[in-house]
């Protein structure tokens, strides 16, 4: 997924397919932003398969994300990444295939013009009411119009006064590992 900028719904885009993998570990990897535990609970996952990375370095970040695609350990992982050298972007795409894990590479939309071993290659831009996807590379016919897709805000995230059960305990917050 190649976006404009980091939070503009990549990940509202991708909630159907995390639910589909809701009894598994879900690594994020380098997110621009610190991952919601309320949005995520909202969409059916429990915050406690939530595993955030940070590294300091570009390359950690790289081999953490080989890493996890060839332990096979996770159902999903999202990387985020701004720089990828072809070789890098080949070793994930390999790793990636051995194995069952959902892998998502966000980058920025700059990198479209980059060669990549990616099947299908979606650039995301922010637009109202949801995001707009263009579709930079794909099995079959190219289309040249771009998709829209509405994404509404949960209701869970702005209702301030939403009545809170408190006979179920609190969803842990997504772990952090630096």
């Amino acid at each position: 997924l190649l976006q404009q900028q980091g939070g503009i719904g990549e990940l509202r885009l991708l909630a159907p397919a995390l639910k589909r993998l809701a009894a598994q570990r879900i690594v994020l990897l380098q997110p621009v932003h610190a991952p919601q535990a309320l949005a995520f609970a909202h969409w059916g996952l429990a915050p406690s398969q939530i595993v955030w990375l940070r590294t300091k370095h570009s390359a950690d970040a790289l081999w953490a994300a080989e890493q996890v695609l060839r332990s096979g350990c996770c159902g999903a992982l999202l990387f985020w990444a701004q720089h990828a050298r072809a070789e890098s972007l080949r070793r994930l795409h390999l790793a990636a295939q051995q194995g069952e894990t959902l892998f998502c590479m966000l980058r920025p939309l700059a990198s479209s013009q980059d060669a990549s071993p990616a099947l299908l290659r979606l650039g995301l831009r922010p637009a109202a009411g949801g995001i707009e996807l263009d579709f930079i590379k794909r099995r079959g016919p190219q289309r040249e119009q771009p998709l829209f897709l509405p994404l509404q805000p949960s209701p869970v995230l702005f209702d301030r006064h939403a009545p809170l059960d408190r006979r179920t305990p609190v969803p842990t917050a997504a772990r952090s590992v630096l």
